[in-house]
């Protein structure tokens, strides 16, 4: 290994509602209901290493985007970065994925680890990363030198907020949601705050209003459709 080339480990997956790119939050912390676990790999699935966590409510989660990974892909000095629209702004100014190297980070909520099946696992929520995600390291989050009270965000000074739409569920929808309740208790807020994050591709100006898009949570493909300023879920389609 040369000096420019850095061997880095998987330690963990991440297990998360979020199964595509299409819907997941842009930033940790913006939707609700969005539970999920990182499970820890051998050699690192050690008890020990949990040791003193309980004290803290949240970590900052290194990883993958193991999904922007093109071997063959040029690399660019300016993104887009969906706060611009079409304005482009440098990659170091960004977390966009698409990087030097494909490496993220996001604080997320802390709950409890426990051990299942003989597997680690870490409970967190306020995820904005997808199902399966590599994650390569774990440190916690202190408030004392993580929090700085006086910084400023730039062009993302603010978070972005949830669109002034209403979400309607029908009849259908809410009876599947009532018969998974026991599973995901918290799958209607996760469904109604992600859809109020406006996760339509950009081209939806240019198509007809009644399309019937998908967004993939769990193992559902949540049906849905937009009209005169409201969102209906129409059904949760299994995925095959």
């Amino acid at each position: 290994m040369n000096s420019n080339q850095l061997c880095l480990h998987t330690i963990g997956t991440v297990h998360s509602p979020f199964k595509e790119k299409f819907g997941v939050p842009r930033q940790p912390g913006l939707v609700e209901g969005n539970i999920g676990r990182i499970e820890l790999l051998a050699p690192w699935n050690r008890e020990e290493s949990l040791q003193g966590l309980e004290g803290f409510t949240h970590l900052w989660v290194i990883f993958i985007f193991h999904r922007s990974i093109k071997p063959d892909a040029v690399w660019r000095p300016t993104v887009r970065p969906p706060r611009e629209g079409t304005k482009r702004q440098g990659v170091f100014a960004t977390r966009s994925p698409y990087r030097p190297n494909p490496i993220g980070l996001s604080v997320l909520k802390y709950h409890d680890w426990i051990k299942e099946n003989g597997k680690l696992y870490l409970n967190v929520s306020d995820l904005d990363l997808i199902d399966g995600t590599p994650v390569i390291d774990i440190k916690p989050y202190l408030p004392y030198a993580d929090n700085i009270s006086n910084a400023t965000g730039g062009f993302a000074h603010q978070a972005p907020k949830a669109a002034d739409v209403a979400v309607i569920f029908t009849d259908k929808a809410l009876d599947q949601i009532k018969r998974l309740n026991k599973k995901y208790p918290q799958l209607q807020v996760l469904i109604e705050t992600t859809l109020k994050h406006n996760p339509r591709p950009a081209y939806f100006g240019s198509i007809d209003k009644r399309k019937t898009f998908g967004i993939k949570l769990y193992e559902f493909n949540v049906k849905w459709q937009f009209e005169n300023s409201s969102i209906t879920v129409l059904l949760l389609e299994p995925i095959p």
